[in-house]
């Protein structure tokens, strides 16, 4: 990279330099190292950055906030609704990518509505938590951990029963959690609702590639496996088992409400949800965009009934 601009300075500054051959030479022993470095930082900046963080107000004034501890302990911040009843009961929101909290709030509200304590937060990368670099699922995971590890604390009693709702990225997450409890949580947890879930980590990369890069996938693939080793050397990372049902099945009943036309994610998702959790869950698909900036009273009517059968 450095030889590059030393290349085109020297045509500038040296013009009869493009009859050489030795120069011509050079420029082709270059070539390749530029395309690599090029494409490198392109598949890093679309899988392992996270965008334009989009922050917005959150519409009910009774929101409490708080700190916790997520990867690498790492102080990050959340926000509590806690029930005007004496109800025991917690359910975790979780938005998907490139969204944030204020987006699906009104999935929150819902449970609140219902007499629950709601603990959500912008996830990692996202909304008020910043940018960043070097974003993984992983330490995704590991956060909604510490905020797990965190409520009993917050909420100056240990719930009796947990939910976990999960939106897009937040479903994919939420699977992840449900399938590997632990803590006081292991015990407590009692279902998830997933609302047009990701269900697999390499068909995101696949859609996110720029232009042709999707057909070097086993280039692309030793980039990441790359960038996974230098970001989790502690951890075995592999590229085709981030995805249902490598990933992890959840123990615990599950509600899947999918999009009908899910103009985001497609249908490659939802039929591996079909295909390796329909012996656990209840699935609607519903006449509504996979965006959580929109709600429809179908989804609200569904998770209503399905959580009063949890609930009774």
């Amino acid at each position: 990279m450095i030889v590059v601009p030393l290349q085109l300075i020297a045509i500038v500054k040296i013009p009869g330099i493009t009859s050489s051959g030795a120069y011509w030479l050079s420029v082709g022993v270059t070539l390749p190292f530029v395309s690599w470095s090029l494409v490198y930082w392109k598949v890093y900046q679309s899988v392992f950055v996270t965008g334009r963080p989009e922050k917005g107000p959150l519409s009910n004034s009774e929101w409490k906030s708080f700190t916790f501890r997520g990867w690498g302990e790492e102080s990050l911040k959340a926000f509590i609704l806690e029930s005007d009843s004496d109800s025991k009961d917690l359910i975790i929101y979780l938005h998907g990518y490139n969204s944030s909290m204020p987006r699906g709030e009104s999935r929150a509200l819902q449970f609140y509505e219902m007499g629950m304590n709601v603990i959500s937060l912008d996830q990692r990368g996202f909304g008020n938590q910043g940018k960043r670099k070097d974003w993984t699922l992983l330490k995704a995971v590991a956060d909604i951990e510490g905020l797990l590890e965190c409520a009993p604390r917050v909420l100056e009693f240990t719930p009796n029963r947990l939910w976990i709702y999960g939106h897009s990225m937040g479903g994919f997450l939420t699977m992840r959690l449900s399938s590997h409890p632990s803590g006081w949580w292991e015990e407590a947890l009692k279902g998830i609702i997933l609302e047009s879930p990701v269900a697999s980590f390499p068909r995101i990369i696949d859609m996110n590639l720029p232009g042709r890069t999707i057909m070097a996938k086993p280039w692309v693939r030793h980039i990441l496996r790359r960038e996974y080793e230098r970001i989790h050397p502690d951890l075995e990372v592999r590229y085709a088992t981030s995805e249902l049902p490598f990933s992890g099945v959840p123990i615990v009943p599950v509600l899947v409400i999918q999009a009908e036309n899910d103009e985001t994610l497609g249908g490659a998702h939802f039929d591996l949800v079909k295909k390796h959790l329909s012996h656990i869950s209840e699935i609607h698909v519903v006449d509504m965009p996979h965006t959580s900036q929109v709600d429809s009273s179908e989804r609200r009517a569904i998770v209503d009934v399905w959580m009063k059968h949890q609930l009774a």
